[in-house]
């Protein structure tokens, strides 16, 4: 009979063998990627479960997401001292940074990867306008447009930090009247003024929002989104991307317009949208072919604006950690 010794190393040298090849390429993954979120996993646990579906829908453009079977990959989880399924590890250019066991609320999720990964919007805007195939032409006309739109002057006339906040009352997706005031009585203000659903950067500015409502909560504050968006279009919208927050419509600009924000397109601006098959006057019921800049701002309960945040550039935003930190200096 094989001695309990001779026996224990050749169980040893058989899961070696069986679990080598996905070790190996375990650990070529995290070498080759500068930020690598390892999630340990198990089929028949529930947390598990949940994990998976919010990483799922997260934005993991400042990340990778690797999945380890947490009974099949035993060399790995052994060479890392992972003794529990539920597992959330993240790696640095190779390197652990952080590891956290068992939490199922994204919005603890999204901070521990933003914390650990360095989370940017605007990085992930980057990345999809770099990606994006815009004729030479047309980007062009929009860049011209963008500056023509800066030398007007438009941002130094607009509301601002240091401002008070402009009372408005508007009809959220479900026809239902939000007004400022009365939102303020609950506490702080994000405010974001948004182009429309149409708009590939205005979409990853939402979803970033979304991601980030809890801790932005967590901050004491409220969010509310407004477009120039038919109601059909932005109930749309809140759909596609399963908003969580207040989405208004504002019919032809009339509250950006108080706020200082509203331009309208030249011919051909426009021209450049409908070849595009952006066509404004289906998308916010009118002919009126305005857009607000992209604006955010954050107001205290007091109805001050404390942050702000604008830039004739549509593909500049507003980044969730500059909004909370603005949020928690008024605690």
């Amino acid at each position: 009979m094989m001695n309990k010794k001779l026996l224990t190393l050749f169980l040893s040298f058989f899961s070696l063998l069986t679990y080598s090849d996905d070790t190996k390429k375990i650990n070529e993954f995290i070498k080759s990627n500068d930020n690598v979120l390892v999630h340990v996993h198990a089929t028949w646990c529930p947390s598990c479960k949940a994990q998976k579906k919010i990483l799922d829908q997260m934005n993991k453009d400042h990340f990778k997401l690797l999945e380890v079977d947490f009974d099949k990959d035993k060399k790995f989880l052994k060479d890392n001292k992972i003794f529990q399924q539920s597992m959330l590890i993240a790696f640095n250019q190779g390197k652990e940074k952080a590891r956290v066991f068992g939490i199922t609320k994204k919005e603890k999720i999204v901070a521990f990867t933003d914390k650990n990964f360095e989370y940017s919007l605007q990085e992930e805007i980057d990345n999809r306008r770099k990606a994006s195939n815009i004729p030479d032409a047309a980007r062009m006309t929009m860049e011209q447009a963008t500056e023509k739109l800066r030398k007007s002057g438009i941002i130094d006339k607009a509301t601002k930090k240091g401002d008070q906040y402009i009372d408005f009352t508007l009809p959220n997706v479900h026809g239902k009247e939000v007004t400022l005031s009365e939102k303020l009585k609950d506490g702080p203000i994000v405010l974001t003024f948004y182009r429309g659903g149409w708009c590939p950067y205005c979409n990853l500015q939402l979803k970033a929002y979304q991601d980030h409502l809890e801790q932005f909560k967590a901050a004491g504050g409220q969010l509310i989104a407004v477009s120039p968006e038919s109601m059909e279009s932005a109930n749309t919208t809140v759909k596609k991307h399963e908003l969580q927050y207040e989405i208004l419509t504002d019919n032809k600009n009339k509250e950006a317009r108080k706020y200082g924000l509203v331009f309208q397109l030249e011919e051909d601006l426009k021209e450049v949208y409908l070849k595009f098959g952006l066509d404004l006057e289906k998308n916010q019921g009118n002919d009126s072919w305005e857009l607000p800049v992209p604006a955010t701002y954050v107001i205290s309960k007091e109805g001050k604006i404390v942050y702000s945040f604008l830039n004739v550039d549509y593909v500049q935003r507003a980044e969730p950690n500059d909004i909370i930190k603005a949020l928690e200096s008024l605690k």
